[in-house]
């Protein structure tokens, strides 16, 4: 018996996985690869990286760190959890292990629109992330692609950008609040209801066409169209939901006997810097429960 499995290698759960085997506890973190982080071409405002970094690269060297203090990677895919006695099972296309507690960090799938050849244009004017981008279209034209209150509160905030922005409900039903509707009367920012015949632009967003013919200039898409969550895991557990995502404490506590959870599985900011907090705290409590009292660093006791 293993005593610490993490489903999910992204920030979060690579995170988790340094402090739990620093404290000597045998960790396996499930990764059978991809994830929202891998497909990040860069990103300036992760801490310790001035320069900016790739995501492969700060999913490498989470690796690096955690299987330097002893965690093992298992790219195998996860098909089944359940209770096994005082732990856990957790069976995969190809093995089954059995652990005495979880964290799960498997991250969060965007919701794609119903626009032709979208995601051709990812990483050149679409985000599904207004602030992760945002900061690069300063004083452009931009849409916000949602007809729920996501949308509206993800336009408010590219305010902070851009005066120029406007919301486009792909031919859905306005689904917003009417507080959050007259805050984007009030800010002059537009509610377009009409669908999207197609993004216009070679390589680079440089409008979209309505199916009208209408053809509004902008540089940015913003997509809002909230998170897909990979919730099967928890529902084999019961694990309560909010919506796509994990209900979880202050502590990232599941509500389930030595299961946490952490990342863009819980919602809020889906933000790596973000990502990481939450893992450590998931791994924290988990050792403490484990002990039954406070986390110990065992390493940093022994150097």
């Amino acid at each position: 018996m293993a005593d610490v499995a993490i489903i999910g290698g992204g920030p979060a759960g690579l995170a988790a996985a340094v402090y739990t085997a620093r404290a000597d506890q045998e960790t396996l973190v499930f990764d059978k690869g991809g994830g929202t982080t891998r497909d990040v071409d860069w990103m300036e405002n992760v801490y310790g990286f001035p320069e900016g970094a790739s995501g492969p690269e700060l999913v490498d060297v989470g690796q690096e760190q955690a299987t330097k203090f002893g965690a093992a990677i298992v790219e195998e895919e996860v098909v089944q959890v359940g209770e096994d006695g005082d732990g856990y099972r957790i069976e995969t296309e190809v093995d089954e292990y059995a652990v005495k507690g979880i964290i799960l960090a498997t991250g969060a799938s965007y919701e794609t629109p119903a626009i032709p050849h979208v995601d051709d244009y990812e990483g050149g004017g679409v985000s599904y992330c207004v602030e992760c981008d945002a900061f690069f279209y300063r004083d452009k034209p931009v849409a916000v692609v949602g007809a729920g209150n996501y949308a509206a509160k993800e336009a408010m905030m590219l305010l902070d950008y851009t005066d120029d922005v406007r919301v486009l409900t792909n031919g859905n039903a306005i689904d917003m609040d009417d507080a959050l509707l007259d805050q984007l009367e009030g800010e002059g920012i537009p509610v377009i209801e009409e669908p999207v015949d197609h993004i216009v632009g070679d390589e680079v967003v440089e409008g979209v066409e309505l199916d009208s013919g209408e053809q509004l200039d902008v540089e940015g898409v913003f997509i809002a169209l909230g998170a897909a969550g990979g919730t099967d895991i928890a529902d084999m557990l019961g694990i309560a939901r909010d919506g796509s995502y994990l209900d979880v404490d202050e502590d990232q506590y599941t509500g389930v006997d030595r299961v946490y959870a952490a990342g863009d599985l819980t919602g809020g900011q889906r933000q790596v810097n973000v990502s990481v907090g939450e893992g450590t705290t998931a791994a924290i409590n988990l050792l403490e429960d484990f002990r039954g009292g406070e986390y110990i660093d065992y390493k940093k006791i022994e150097a």
